[in-house]
C-alpha cells in the first residue's frame, strides 16, 4: 500500500492539474514568502515549467524587484520553482485595494485630509506606510473622545 501523498501526487500529475495546485499553494503562502511591501505591488500569475510569472503593479516595481529576483526565487524553491519572470498588469481587487480596508472607518473628511497629505509622495511603499499610520492616528483619536 502506498502513503496518501503519494498516490495524490500521482493523480495530480496524471490529470495535469500540478500547476493549479502550485500556484495555490504559492498565492497562499505569498505575504510570508515575500513580505508586505512586496506583497502589497506583486501577485503569482501562473506556473509553466517551474517558472513562475508574476504580475508586477507598476513599472518602479518591476524595476524594483529585478535586483531581487535571486533572492525572490530562492524563497520560491521550497515550492519547486526554478526561476521567476514578471510582467506589469494589474493586481486582483484583494491585494491592490488593501489600503480601502484600512480606511473604511474614516469619514468623508478624513479621507480628502488623508489623500491630501500622502498625494505628493511619490515613493508607492513610503506612501502606503504614511496611509496607514495616519489612518491609525486618526481612528485612534476619534475613540479617544468617546466616539467610534
Amino acid at each position: 500500500m502506498q502513503p496518501l501523498n503519494k498516490v495524490l501526487g500521482k493523480l495530480i500529475k496524471d490529470v495535469g492539474i500540478e500547476g493549479g495546485v502550485a500556484i495555490a499553494a504559492v498565492r497562499r503562502q505569498w505575504e510570508k514568502t515575500v513580505g508586505e511591501a512586496i506583497a502589497l505591488h506583486a501577485y503569482p500569475d501562473t506556473i509553466k515549467g517551474k517558472v513562475l510569472t508574476i504580475i508586477i503593479d507598476t513599472p518602479q516595481w518591476m524595476h524594483h524587484l529585478s535586483f531581487f529576483k535571486g533572492e525572490i526565487t530562492d524563497k520560491l524553491k521550497r515550492f519547486d520553482i526554478k526561476d521567476v519572470r514578471f510582467r506589469i498588469g494589474k493586481l486582483p481587487e484583494s491585494k491592490s485595494d488593501k489600503s480601502t480596508i484600512i480606511e473604511q472607518d474614516l469619514t468623508e473628511s478624513d479621507l480628502r485630509y488623508l489623500e491630501n497629505t500622502v498625494r505628493s509622495i511619490k515613493d508607492s511603499e513610503l506612501q502606503e506606510k504614511l496611509r496607514k499610520l495616519i489612518t491609525h492616528g486618526l481612528k485612534k483619536g476619534r475613540k479617544g473622545r468617546g466616539l467610534k
